[in-house]
């Protein structure tokens, strides 16, 4: 495999493609699991194939992956389809949601709950913001990784807190809006491979 192609470019001085990991056992029996280092099941693996051949026809030059083994597993067919290594970032690692890791989803009030021993959210919105800001890959690129990532990096782009819909293994395009919009408003967009709007609900604070 290629380390990479072409020249570097900073992730968020243009377009990327992004995608949550494919099923994990912990996804399937309704767990968190941020931290934990839960492989995918067989759905995912076949989740994680399907989106290989969606993005057959995008040329990318790189795939960036977390240090969470499930993003690994989900990027596999896409790497090995286009002859690539992975850029392995762990700053853009789920949270780790502390007394929770392991525990019911159905125990845990809100995404943006600070359980004890957890990451806090601010905390972990400002790690996800600073590794893509410093995250430096050929271009066009995708970045396999979680729920909670694609949450931090919205907020980071001016959606506030915000629950997209976002299944697994779902690849979506993020584009800088040209020119930038008003203060206050996203300054990005994503949609679909397709080019339709991703939908994005606002939460209470």
């Amino acid at each position: 495999m290629n380390a990479h192609i072409g020249p570097l470019r900073g992730l968020l001085d243009g377009p990327f493609y992004f995608m949550r990991h494919g099923e994990s056992e912990t996804n399937a029996a309704a767990l968190i699991a941020g931290l934990t280092d839960t492989p995918l099941t067989a759905l995912g693996h076949r989740q994680a194939a399907a989106a290989a051949e969606e993005l057959r026809a995008v040329p990318l030059a790189s795939v960036v992956v977390t240090g969470l083994y499930r993003t690994h597993q989900t990027a596999m067919p896409i790497l090995r389809m286009k002859g690539l290594a992975p850029f392995v970032e762990p700053g853009l690692n789920e949270r780790d949601w502390g007394v929770l890791e392991g525990r019911p989803l159905s125990e845990r009030p809100s995404t943006f709950f600070d359980p004890p021993e957890a990451e806090l959210w601010e905390d972990f919105n400002r790690r996800i913001w600073r590794a893509a800001q410093g995250l430096a890959v050929p271009a066009p690129t995708l970045v396999v990784g979680h729920a909670g990532t694609f949450r931090a990096l919205l907020h980071g782009m001016g959606y506030g807190r915000v629950r997209p819909r976002l299944p697994n293994a779902r690849p979506v395009l993020l584009s800088p809006l040209d020119p930038p919009p008003p203060a206050g408003e996203p300054a990005w967009r994503v949609e679909d491979l397709d080019g339709q709007p991703v939908p994005i609900k606002a939460v209470e604070a």
